[in-house]
């Protein structure tokens, strides 16, 4: 019986001491676990931004015997007080000037709005974004080159991109990965344009839709905390007048586990050619400018 006391009192007093060590422990080992602020230790696949882009714009449009041309850029002045129109013949003030348009009043910053959603895994790589904005509205363009006119161009751009990882090159110390992918998908463009022109003939009012294949190449550097790719595709291989490309500077900063910053330049330029109502369509546009914005990881 005694012996038996023994044992249940042993057993008692091990549960006293070693269940809470087992606590402290647990305890200690998942705050050394916890997940840390590093690109390349990622362990989630799935990533989704929400940024902006900020793009100077250059541009012709040809429609019949209509001919606009212009450059976002030029100075509308305030709202209260526009200044005068160029003098007919003249080139719209200003010019492209990216950083001029950001210190201007909010009326006439153009925005365009980005969503993107991608997946990686090992050397697989997927991607679907979307670009949307207007540029225009509140600027001159040269009509015919002898008036000035003002004119709207709303755009929209979906992309599906797969990529594949041609190589790879990581350092000794682990602390730098290189990689170079190869990438194919799909472009869908959107395109309007309207403008009363100089309301004595029939004014432009057009809305276009078109896609193309993309085929492409990426570059990827990847650090602790910071991430950038360089990389550039092109719609429908030159094929005559249709075409477009779109190259890409991004930067990334981890800021914590859940969340980076994005930074970077995009540059798209879309050349486009048909036939409307028995009229010849030419449309050339070139959309260049800053981005930032935030980076979730899941």
């Amino acid at each position: 019986m005694k012996n038996y006391l023994k044992i249940i009192f042993t057993l008692f007093v091990t549960c006293l001491i070693g269940v809470p060590s087992t606590l402290s422990q647990d305890t200690l080992t998942s705050v050394n676990t916890k997940p840390v602020k590093n690109f390349l230790q990622e362990t989630r696949k799935w990533s989704a931004e929400l940024p902006i882009w900020i793009p100077g714009f250059r541009g012709v449009f040809t429609y019949g015997d209509i001919r606009v041309e212009g450059e976002d850029g030029s100075n509308p002045g305030e709202p209260a007080n526009p200044i005068e129109p160029p003098e007919p013949g003249e080139p719209p003030i200003g010019g492209g000037n990216i950083l001029s348009r950001l210190f201007r009043s909010s009326s006439y910053l153009k925005f365009f709005f980005m969503g993107m959603v991608s997946y990686n895994s090992h050397k697989f790589w997927a991607q679907l974004d979307g670009y949307e904005g207007t540029v225009g509205n509140s600027v001159y363009f040269k009509f015919n080159n002898s008036e000035v006119v003002r004119l709207t161009y709303r755009a929209a751009l979906m992309r599906f991109l797969a990529g594949y990882s041609l190589y790879e090159r990581e350092n000794r110390s682990q602390s730098r990965r290189y990689n170079f992918y190869g990438y194919i998908g799909a472009r869908l463009h959107y395109a309007d344009l309207y403008s009363d022109l100089n309301r004595l003939i029939d004014r432009l009012d057009l809305s276009l839709y078109w896609g193309e294949p993309i085929l492409g190449l990426q570059n990827r550097l990847t650090l602790e905390k910071w991430f950038f790719i360089l990389q550039a595709d092109v719609g429908s291989f030159y094929r005559g007048r249709n075409y477009s490309f779109m190259i890409q500077f991004i930067g990334y900063y981890r800021i914590s586990n859940l969340i980076s910053l994005k930074f970077g330049w995009t540059d798209w330029d879309v050349n486009h050619k048909r036939e409307i109502r028995n009229e010849t369509l030419i449309l050339n546009v070139h959309l260049s400018g800053p981005t930032s914005g935030l980076t979730f990881h899941f």
